[in-house]
Formats: structure tokens, C-alpha cells, sequence
């Protein structure tokens, strides 16, 4: 088990790696939101890399809690400009196996619990200010061909996405802060 466990890990980030860093086919000109005429200006500020600054919700209470992957998330996010992205976040606090060979069941579950990634296609609505990733090479195997809508602006160098999940207690809105790699 703990060889099929590091195997099906390495290919897994080894295939978002490579998928990140592949070269792309330029879009066609069939899709709209990579015309070049049109796309130039909505894109632009999101290209490069961006590394994650924090990641926070607001509960219906008003109390501010960690969003996601705990109170010391780590993340990355790739934009280029044919209109793939690739993004990974990380919850920093899991913690280690006790025996890395031999890694439990629960060691197992909390380590694919806190991570979140995949690779794939974006579009950008400048109108609406909503970037939409669709992930085509993901950690998690039901997000192939599903969106993942982000409202977005860009604020004092960061890029800030947000949203509302609806949870049991209510809806609560996070917010994920990104700052440019230079």
C-alpha cells in the first residue's frame, strides 16, 4: 500500500507539474474569450505566477475563521496567456506521517484533505469581474469539466478572489489573496 500510495502521489504531481508547464496550442478563434482583439486587456493582469497571501471566511455571525486549508495555507497560481492556469493550495499544518513508509489511514485522509489543486483552462469576464477556471487535470476526480466561478478585483497589487459557499449554518463568504511573484 505505501508504494501505490507514493506512486499514484508522484504521478499526480508530476502530471500537474508537467501540465503547468507544457506549451500550449494557441486558442482558436472560435472562442471568445481568447480572442486576441478582445482578451488583451481582460487577461493581462492576471498572467504570471501568484503565490498565496491568506485565505479567510466570514461567518454569518460576522466572526473571521481560516477558509479551506487551515490557519497557514500555502499556495501557487499560474495564469499564461494562452488561457491555461494551474493552482494548488496546501494546508501547511498537516501533519507528518509517523511512519512515512506506513502512513494510517487517517494520516492518509488528512493529507488529501488539506491539499486542493488541478490544472486546466480559464476565461475572464471583465464586464462581470468573474475569472471561471475549468480544471481538466485535478487532484480531486469529479472536478474534470465542472466551473469554478471566481468574483475578482485587483487591489493594492493583490488579486482577490471571492465568493459565497452555503453552508448548514448559513451562507459564508472567503476571500483568497494572491500576490504577484516577481
Amino acid at each position: 500500500m505505501r508504494n501505490t500510495l507514493r506512486v499514484i502521489a508522484v504521478m499526480v504531481l508530476t502530471v500537474l507539474c508537467v501540465a503547468a508547464q507544457a506549451p500550449s496550442q494557441r486558442p482558436t478563434r472560435k472562442s471568445k474569450a481568447f480572442d486576441t482583439k478582445k482578451a488583451a486587456s481582460p487577461f493581462a493582469p492576471f498572467l504570471g505566477t501568484w503565490k498565496l497571501v491568506s485565505s479567510l471566511e466570514t461567518r454569518r455571525d460576522g466572526s473571521v475563521h481560516p477558509y479551506g486549508f487551515g490557519p497557514h495555507p500555502a499556495g501557487y497560481l499560474m495564469y499564461d496567456a494562452t488561457g491555461h492556469m494551474c493552482a494548488q493550495v496546501v494546508n501547511t499544518d498537516r501533519p507528518k506521517w509517523k511512519d512515512p513508509d506506513h502512513p494510517t489511514p487517517e494520516e492518509i485522509k488528512t493529507a488529501f484533505d488539506g491539499f486542493g489543486g488541478y490544472c486546466g483552462s480559464y476565461t475572464v469576464d471583465g464586464d462581470t469581474t468573474t475569472a471561471v477556471h475549468i480544471p481538466e487535470v485535478p487532484f480531486d476526480p469529479n472536478l474534470p469539466g465542472q466551473t469554478k466561478p471566481r468574483n475578482y478585483r485587483f487591489e493594492d497589487g493583490h488579486l482577490i478572489y471571492s465568493g459565497t459557499d452555503k453552508t448548514d449554518d448559513g451562507d459564508v463568504r472567503w476571500e483568497m489573496i494572491w500576490q504577484k511573484v516577481r
